[in-house]
């Protein structure tokens, strides 16, 4: 059996943090050896832990028997002095070496946006017993985070295409796997709309396909500032996918870039808030971006510069001109200058225009321009 007598008081050791996200309710208690095969759950990068040397000779029984009832928040009173802080790597791993004999209260400071819950503190010893006579100079930790997969959006503009059409945003949100007991507290969203968008509730929401009961609040100017929260967050579990739809018309043109904030609270006090991608047209993973431009039509006789008024056409969604028709609420009729009234927005895309009083046709691209 170990005894404290037998601790090469003068030697080094030190203490390697494992971080890794927390993927299942927690495990049994860390032996101090390297985990073979190695933890389940991705690495976790830029966690800040500081460790502390408490004022504990383990040369002596007596401090090994204050060592077995001491909390963590009671070995805050016997710091003795001695701080350092180190990073987790890319491989999730912080190592503190050169450490004198002694027991560590060890605390996480600081954690990526994604981390709901920090690893709570707790205390190590260097050497750390093996059960088997022997000790361990070099002792493995692995304190485990809640972590939360960040936020997506994307945009449904299928059927908008002149202005007053709707669209639909979606915010996507992975629910993080929790420890034993606790539920979830909050799941709730912020959505800032920008000038150019006009909110049409209800705001929709689903659990893994399934659809939730959501309260949502519009406020601000224009009713432009978005915020709704799940009815009954605590029936939620790690792993589920949480959607909110949120219809809104397009009223002005320009360039709409939409982005979002997803809140997770959980019974435990842990919490976060992400927002979604904010690189505008990023592609995949990007923030999801409508853009309007406008378009016009000149009518001219042939090989001259004389306008020709009262020239009427039809705007189709296709390249074709066949299928669907947009109907724009008044005629595409050129005026004394061979143009029309006024130039007319619609989201950049191709279409095609005929000229209904001849046989004039044209594929054309609108793509954003400022004028009007």
């Amino acid at each position: 059996m170990t005894a404290p007598g037998d601790i090469d008081a003068n030697q080094q050791g030190s203490i390697i943090v494992h971080k890794h996200k927390q993927q299942t309710p927690q495990g049994n208690p860390g032996t101090g050896q390297i985990e073979n095969p190695a933890p389940r759950g991705d690495a976790i990068a830029g966690v800040e832990f500081k460790i502390q040397k408490l004022n504990l000779d383990l040369t002596k029984n007596t401090d090994w028997m204050t060592l077995a009832t001491l909390t963590p928040d009671d070995a805050k009173n016997r710091v003795a002095g001695f701080e350092t802080t180190q990073t987790t790597d890319p491989n999730g791993e912080a190592r503190f070496d050169n450490l004198d004999i002694g027991a560590y209260l060890v605390t996480e400071t600081q954690a990526p946006d994604n981390v709901v819950k920090k690893a709570a503190p707790f205390i190590v010893t260097v050497p750390h017993p093996n059960g088997n006579n022997t000790w361990n100079y070099n002792v493995h930790v692995y304190p485990k985070n809640t972590v939360s997969a960040k936020p997506t959006k994307t945009l449904d503009d299928t059927n908008a295409i002149k202005l007053g059409d709707s669209v639909t945003w979606t915010i996507t949100q992975v629910l993080p796997e929790l420890p034993q007991g606790e539920t979830f507290t909050e799941v709730s969203f912020t959505d800032q709309l920008q000038e150019g968008l006009e909110y049409v509730a209800p705001t929709t929401a689903q659990v893994d396909g399934m659809e939730v009961n959501v309260t949502v609040t519009a406020t601000g100017n224009g009713n432009r500032t978005l915020a709704g929260q799940l009815d009954n967050p605590a029936n939620l579990r790690g792993g589920e996918t949480v959607t909110f739809k949120i219809t809104t018309k397009i009223n002005k043109p320009g360039k709409i870039v939409n982005t979002a904030k997803v809140k997770i609270e959980t019974s435990d006090g842990g919490g976060t808030t992400q927002q979604t991608p904010t690189d505008p047209g990023g592609g995949p993973g990007g923030a999801p971006t409508l853009i309007y431009g406008y378009f016009d039509i000149q009518k001219y006789v042939t090989g001259t510069m004389i306008a020709i008024s009262g020239a009427t056409f039809e705007f189709y969604k296709s390249t074709d001109c066949t299928g669907n028709k947009v109907d724009f609420g008044e005629s595409l009729v050129t005026v004394d200058t061979g143009k029309l009234v006024s130039a007319i927005p619609v989201k950049a895309g191709k279409y095609s225009i005929k000229e209904v009083t001849g046989s004039f046709l044209l594929v054309f691209y609108v793509l954003f321009s400022p004028f009007s």
